[in-house]
């Protein structure tokens, strides 16, 4: 009988490590790293020659590189309640920067960890937070495996090793892991000399050994001037206003020392999925909450709904996998990495959320086209006190119309095709009135549609 026993096991055994393979590989890893306050333009596999992100560009080699692709809304906790909902923040409620307090968040809202945790993924969070539900309440967010998430010195360095335990935990079960890191986001403690948070850069060079200013780092004629209203609210956070050329090049000096530093830990993150032999079973979306102004139109900090401040990195790869491709679709990460995710996972997300796409879709078929139009959204704030300035963009490929609700002059239009750094205001040019007039109709179906209470042609 042992002899039977045996040999039926022997049997089986290579039907049950099938078994177990079809499983694993049937459900694959997903991995979403985010930086914080990363303009789109600051990458070496974007064309900037002023600074090298090699593990960034890794991604990119490996994946889909989304040349258009837009935050929510550029700032902090509203931006990341959307990624982590899929729903956009005028719907949410969350529209300001929010504490991390119990009650705030509704359980009606569900949470990217708990719907996969509920699914049978291993769930787990590594690094900056900034969501207003306690790290400690898992019942309601749905990550078991969460870290590194308090405020402290030295907060992205970690990031790598919490990572890289989940990973070597987890190998063997398919798992959702967020590594989320603060900078470049230190560059609001350098503008205000202050010590920053995560690295040490060192005293910049001379203006003239930094990187040269974009064109479009003077302020354009014919902008609304409550952008310059709201900038003087707190000088704490905008003390950029008397900076002179020589300053902005030193501040885009120190931005980019920023952005390679979070780099080499993002390479760190991406060596534990080869060290635990977790590549060919991972998708990877790489992004960030919002940009910074990085010194166009004299801007620092986000908030503001010019490009360098709403346009994020995007990209999905699948390290040795897939090949290196970018695509103009117009992407929205706040609204679209939910659905996508789910897609990949073969989870069913939930029925309210609608106004987000599948990415997936343009993986599998390069050349699909999703959307032609996207509208995005401004609530300024000084810090977590809204100031009670609120705007709206629609962008297509070609155009982009931002408004604001206060203000003799509320409006802008830029030909992005011929003006990308939206230093024409064509919305103040009379042969212009016919698109001006067909963004305004546009916005106000829209704003009707998503029950949107922004009106800002009273």
């Amino acid at each position: 009988m042992k002899r039977i026993w045996i040999t039926a096991v022997a049997t089986l055994l290579p039907f049950v490590s099938i078994f177990s393979q079809q499983k694993r590989t049937d459900r694959p890893n997903i991995l979403i790293i985010m930086t914080d306050q990363h303009t789109a333009d600051a990458m070496s596999i974007a064309g900037n020659k002023d600074l090298k992100t090699p593990a960034i560009d890794f991604l990119a080699q490996n994946g889909t590189r989304f040349t258009e692709a837009y935050c929510v809304q550029p700032l902090c906790t509203p931006s990341r309640i959307s990624i982590f909902s899929g729903q956009r923040p005028i719907h949410t409620g969350f529209t300001g920067n929010v504490e991390e307090k119990d009650g705030l968040w509704p359980d009606s809202l569900l949470v990217m960890g708990k719907i996969f945790k509920n699914a049978g993924y291993k769930t787990g969070y590594v690094g900056k937070w900034h969501l207003p539900i306690p790290v400690t309440k898992i019942s309601q967010h749905g990550f078991d495996y969460i870290e590194n998430t308090a405020a402290g010195d030295f907060l992205d360095a970690a990031n790598p090793s919490f990572c890289a335990r989940f990973m070597k935990e987890n190998k063997n079960e398919p798992f959702l892991l967020v590594a989320s890191f603060l900078n470049p986001h230190d560059i609001c403690e350098w503008a205000r000399n202050d010590q920053l948070k995560m690295d040490v850069i060192g005293t910049p060079p001379p203006p003239e050994e930094c990187p040269l200013l974009p064109a479009n780092w003077r302020i354009a004629p014919n902008e609304p001037m409550i952008i310059r209203e709201q900038q003087k609210v707190n000088p704490k956070t905008y003390p950029s206003t008397e900076w002179n050329a020589d300053k902005w090049r030193q501040y885009r000096w120190a931005y980019n020392q920023l952005v390679e530093k979070v780099d080499n830990y993002i390479g760190m993150v991406l060596a534990g999925l080869k060290k635990y032999g977790l590549e060919d079973n991972t998708i990877i979306i790489f992004t960030s909450d919002h940009g910074d102004g990085y010194a166009a139109h004299q801007w620092n900090q986000k908030q503001v709904l010019y490009q360098e401040s709403a346009k994020v990195p995007f990209i999905i790869s699948k390290i040795g996998q897939w090949k290196e491709k970018t695509d103009d679709n117009l992407i929205c990460n706040g609204i679209d990495i939910m659905p996508t995710i789910c897609s990949f996972a073969g989870i069913k997300m939930p029925s309210y959320l609608k106004s987000g796409l599948d990415i997936k879709k343009i993986i599998e078929q390069p050349g699909t086209k999703l959307r032609d139009t996207l509208v995005i959204e401004t609530d300024f704030a000084d810090n977590t006190r809204l100031l009670g300035i609120k705007g709206r963009a629609v962008i297509t490929h070609q155009y982009k119309y931002i408004v604001y609700d206060k203000g003799d002059l509320k409006e802008q239009l830029f030909d992005l095709t011929v003006d990308p750094g939206e230093t024409n205001n064509l919305a103040v040019q009379t042969k212009y009135k016919q698109t001006l007039n067909s963004m305004r109709s546009y916005m106000k179906t829209w704003t009707r549609n998503n029950k949107d209470s922004f009106n800002p042609y009273n």
